[in-house]
């Protein structure tokens, strides 16, 4: 398996993989623009073997007194490539000197075993309130 740095020309391949794997009527966090952002942050990635295996998109945030590598969305065919995708993460905030990384995951979901076999640890729930345009009738977070 092959982890590289993404890409604004993986967008195809990123939203058809997304698209997949969402629950009907949800839609995805592979537009251009998001792509774009996420490409210059140094710290997204894509994993391939025989084509798109995973993806992980991941920013830096600094928080006044430490900065934290944030990742915002972790797909992957299995947990051998989200354990690839989060290492290839986990070096890349490192060589940044961000030494800590967060990820957004269920506890329960096969995303967060792999997070575990990876040294994360849990910590308290996130909740956040979307406001505007991008607020799901719903109250799913787009």
């Amino acid at each position: 398996m092959i982890v590289r740095p993404l890409t604004q020309e993986d967008g195809p391949a990123l939203a058809d993989f997304e698209a997949r794997r969402l629950p009907e009527g949800r839609t995805g966090r592979t537009g251009p623009a998001a792509l774009g952002f996420f490409a210059r942050s140094g710290h997204s990635f894509v994993a391939e073997e025989d084509g798109l295996r995973g993806f992980v998109l991941a920013q830096p945030l600094w928080q006044g007194d430490r900065a934290t590598v944030l990742a915002t969305r972790l797909l992957a065919d299995g947990p051998e490539t989200a354990r690839a995708l989060l290492a290839a993460l986990t070096k890349s905030a490192h060589d940044a000197a961000a030494y800590e990384v967060a990820l957004l995951a269920d506890p329960e979901s096969p995303l967060a075993e792999a997070a575990r076999a990876q040294g994360f640890v849990a910590g308290p729930r996130l909740y956040a309130r979307v406001l505007g345009r991008r607020r799901d009738p719903r109250g799913v977070l787009e």
